[in-house]
């Protein structure tokens, strides 16, 4: 019984917090404008209140698979135009990805990436198709350390936001 009083404290207490922010959460398609093109899925995360944004990616080659994080923080956010009523925003930032390899040999790389992209919100906001390509570079940690290859992910998706 006490544990109960306990989460509906908890909760009474968080209540007036969820108004505080909005955050949009939604999927993404990536695909790799390198040498070889890995497609794959993600979820995509973002609050209104900072300029931050993550995914959790999956890639599916013909022997690998690959599940990553990226994080970017969006140095510039600003209108890029009107087409009719629909705002067109432009990005552009810097941020980081980290990748787990599965393929015949386990690996492990991270480095950095310049996301730069459009994004637009409809429905009243709640709505955000956004594109993006992100140069990225780095390093392999396993299975030997070393430079990693320069390549360019291309990522389509939306975000549905909630206030």
């Amino acid at each position: 019984m006490k544990r109960k009083v306990l989460v509906l404290l908890a909760a009474l207490l968080l209540l007036p917090l969820t108004g505080a922010f909005s955050f949009g959460v939604g999927l993404q398609f990536n695909g790799n404008a390198g040498a070889v093109f890995e497609p794959g899925p993600a979820i995509t995360f973002k609050l209104d209140s900072v300029p931050l944004v993550f995914a959790v990616n999956w890639f599916i080659g013909d022997d690998t698979t690959t599940v990553g994080l990226t994080g970017d923080y969006w140095a510039i956010n600003d209108r890029l135009g009107n087409l009719g009523s629909l705002g067109i925003n432009w990005f552009f930032g810097f941020g980081f990805f980290a990748n787990t390899v599965f393929a015949d040999e386990f690996g492990i790389n991270a480095g950095m990436r310049l996301p730069l992209g459009l994004n637009a919100f409809l429905a009243k906001g709640t709505f955000e198709p956004f594109i993006q390509v992100a140069p990225s570079f780095g390093l392999n940690f396993l299975p030997s350390f070393g430079l990693s290859d320069f390549f360019f992910p291309i990522s389509a998706g939306f975000r549905i936001w909630f206030k």
